[in-house]
């Protein structure tokens, strides 16, 4: 199997910060038959998700002073210096919620917001380099952000990462971000039709199941919550889910 690479403007890992560790645990689990490792209190006890000894994403207990923020998904960016790129973030509109910081000798890590509000992160590898499998059950698949300005949203990121962009044929705005012609992440119009209000911009992130129908049941089994049945898409029949403390995120029974 070819290693999987990372680089600098292309998604590199994933992470969920839950208030709920054990029963999330558990959940995700049955859904795609995770194992979780803790880190120990030097890495405030975060674990790193494996399937099958892959590496797939991280995970977190909610600190005391999170207690009020939704539990959340999070995607992280490959970056070659993320000193310069938070710099380059605030230049294009953008705010950085976290400031760069060292993770032992795993990497440099910060969270920001793009100027339509959606948060993400950047990593900038040491010895950690993200997940190393894709596409397999369990495995990311894709990721993209939804937005009530695509445009806007298109225009920062593009800049921010040095990538090109596709709008998609059809009737929604939907573009495609690419670096030397791979697709690396989409950038969905939210409209008033589909997304309530309530529904700020966000980064959703998909993991790629074999049987779509069985995800959805065991998803239900497990405590979590089917907000999006599954639908037929040119890549794949899609569905989205919330864990039992309301994360969401997108499975999808890819074409093959």
């Amino acid at each position: 199997m070819t290693a999987l690479t990372h680089p600098a403007g292309t998604p590199t890992w994933f992470d969920l910060s839950t208030g709920k560790p054990e029963e999330t645990k558990a959940f995700y689990s049955a859904l795609f038959g995770w194992t979780f490792e803790d880190q120990g209190a030097d890495y405030g006890h975060y674990h790193r998700v494996r399937k099958g000894g892959e590496e797939i994403a991280g995970f977190m207990a909610k600190s005391p002073d999170m207690a009020g923020m939704p539990s959340m998904w999070t995607v992280y960016f490959s970056s070659d210096d993320a000193q310069a790129d938070a710099d380059r973030i605030r230049e294009l509109g953008g705010n950085v919620m976290v400031e760069p910081m060292q993770v032992h000798r795993m990497g440099h890590m910060l969270v920001a917001t793009d100027p339509t509000g959606a948060a993400f992160g950047l990593w900038q590898p040491l010895d950690f380099h993200g997940y190393t499998v894709a596409g397999a059950h369990g495995a990311p698949a894709w990721q993209e952000v939804l937005t009530r300005d695509s445009s806007g949203a298109r225009a920062f990121y593009t800049t921010l990462f040095g990538a090109d962009s596709d709008q998609m044929p059809g009737g929604m705005t939907y573009y495609t971000l690419k670096k030397d012609d791979v697709e690396t992440a989409g950038i969905m119009q939210m409209d008033d039709g589909h997304w309530p209000a309530s529904v700020p911009p966000h980064w959703m992130t998909y993991f790629a199941v074999d049987d779509i129908q069985q995800a959805v049941k065991t998803a239900e089994a497990s405590g979590g919550t089917v907000t999006v049945t599954p639908f037929d898409s040119p890549f794949g029949t899609i569905a989205v889910l919330a864990d039992p403390d309301g994360a969401t995120f997108s499975v999808i029974q890819l074409k093959r």
